[in-house]
Order: C-alpha cells, then structure tokens, then sequence
C-alpha cells in the first residue's frame, strides 16, 4: 500500500499514529493526519496564517467530550474509514500531476476531497481550499522520471514502541536549529560548564556519537547481536581538533546525521528490540535500552549547548 509513498508522506503518517495515541482514539482519524503532515510537510506552515498550527490543535482538543487518555505507542492503531480514503485520494491526485511519488503535498490534497472530514473543515477555516492548494502541489513538486520498480517497502511504523524516542529526537533537533541561529562564533567557541569543551568541540562529539550510533543500528537490524569495542572517546574530540572546524558546518552535519537516524529507527522491526548490545566493557543492554540512551546523551549534551554561560 505504500511503496509510492516518499519518506515525507511516510513520516506525516508515523507522527499522525503518535498524534492519535495522544489524544487517546483508537483510530488515526483525519485530524490526527493533519496533525502529522503538518509536522513534517515543510510547506504547509508557510501557507497557513502565524500560529494557525496551534489553534488547530487546540480546536482538536476542545472538541474530545472526553478528558485524554493516551494510549501507548505498542497498541494497534489502524486508520479510520476516513483516513484511508485520504490516502487513496492523495495517490489519486499524485497521478492526476503526474507525479510517481507520493508525497504531503498529495495527501492534503486528499484531506480537502473529503469535504466534510474534521481536518478540511479546519484547513478550510485557515484559508485553505482544494482550488488553490492543487496549484501550491503542482508548483513545488515537479514531475519526476518514473524509477524501477520497487519490490518491497517497509510499511511505517515498524517498531511502534519507538515512536516516543524518534518524536524527543526530532523535536531535539527542531529546537536546536530554533536556538542556534542567533548565537555568534564567539559564542561557539565559549566552554561549557560540565564538560571540558567548548559549545563547537560539544558538537563534534555528538557527530562522533551520531556516527557510532548509526553503524550499530544498522548493524542490529541486519545481525543476531551487537558487538562494539566501546562508545566514542571524549579523547577523540581534541584530537580531531573540532576547535578548529566551522562551527555551522559542524550543526549542519550533526542535523542531518539525525535525520538520518530518525529515518533509520523507523525501519527498526519490533521484535529486534529486544537485541543484545555488547559495547566496551559495560553490561549487555538490549538495542530499546541503546536507542533511549543515545537520545538522552543527546538532550543533555545539547541542553548545555544552549544553555547560557
């Protein structure tokens, strides 16, 4: 059902899971979809007017006759009648703009068929109409040649579980690039308090760590265990002289290694959670345990980035 889906629309749909379990439905209803591309797509907050993102959740909530009770990530939550009409649709509009991939873009475009859905009603009420959006797809998704065929996809999410690490870990890097903008080199270059680096040689080592951390998942997916000779090394920060590399270059590269990770920890199948992971001298600790630690170093590290000094 979605080997046409690109990883966008794919994402919009994992997080739109995430959003459903949050407001406690047992069902990914058309709302929680728009919740979903809303937070992944990169052009519909440009279109909606400033703060319309949070009203619309708001609206969402008000409208729970219910309080909330959020239901874990490891429940199965399928798509409401609704939603997989949205879906249908979106590949519907992609082929009517010649377009082979699937993409966000579409998949609002399949919100706004089904008129009287909870999700048209609200982009409606922010100014977003069928007529108009067709033209916003076609303009920034441009036909692409047809590629081979694919012969399998992995349909999202595949460790449901997960989800709560990979939605800490994208918001981690979404409030980093918030912040990080206004700070100088100067700034870059100031020490932090609990560590012996600077803010740029920080970033260096949570480079190191993307990187050791994106081999070893790829490897406990494709292997019966893990086994690595030890975490990366504070000793290899000042030895790779991060004190000297361009400090966005170094923000840039630890963005877009997370990315990938998050990319990858959606692949993760549920049953290789439980797999052992051998790094260094330390206890075995099964890849659930690795994926939660690599993101609360993360957070930490980061958090004294953006602290201020």
């Amino acid at each position: 059902m979605f080997h046409r889906f690109n990883e966008h629309a794919r994402r919009a749909i994992f997080f739109a899971r995430y959003e459903a379990g949050s407001f406690g439905s047992k069902f990914i209803e058309t709302e929680h979809l728009l919740l979903g591309l809303i937070r992944e797509d990169k052009v519909l907050p440009l279109k909606l007017p400033g703060g319309a993102s949070e009203k619309i959740r708001k609206r969402i909530a008000a409208s729970l006759s219910d309080p909330v009770r959020k239901i874990s990530t490891s429940a199965d939550m399928p798509l409401s009648t609704d939603s997989k009409r949205v879906l249908s649709n979106g590949a519907e509009q992609a082929d009517k703009l010649s377009h082979h991939s699937i993409d966000c873009g579409h998949l609002i475009l399949g919100l706004l068929r089904i008129e009287t859905c909870t999700a048209a009603t609200l982009l409606r009420d922010f100014g977003i109409e069928y007529e108009n959006y067709v033209e916003v797809v076609s303009d920034t998704l441009s036909p692409a040649p047809v590629p081979p065929p694919i012969l399998e996809q992995p349909e999202p999410p595949a460790a449901s579980s997960l989800l709560d690490a990979i939605d800490a870990l994208q918001r981690l890097v979404e409030e980093t690039l918030r912040h990080l903008p206004e700070y100088s080199d100067s700034y870059a270059d100031q020490r932090l308090k609990r560590k012996p680096w600077t803010r740029k040689e920080a970033f260096g080592h949570l480079v190191d760590w993307a990187v050791a951390h994106q081999q070893w998942f790829a490897r406990a997916i494709t292997e019966p265990r893990l086994v690595a000779e030890s975490y990366p090394l504070d000793e290899w920060v000042p030895a790779q002289q991060y004190r000297h590399y361009a400090f966005q270059d170094l923000v840039d590269l630890w963005v877009l290694l997370n990315r990938l990770l998050i990319h990858l920890l959606a692949l993760i199948p549920e049953d290789k959670l439980g797999l052992l992971c051998h790094i260094g001298v330390q206890a075995p600790i099964p890849l659930s345990r690795l994926i939660e630690r690599y993101v609360e170093h993360c957070e930490d590290l980061v958090a004294q980035i953006l602290s201020r000094l």
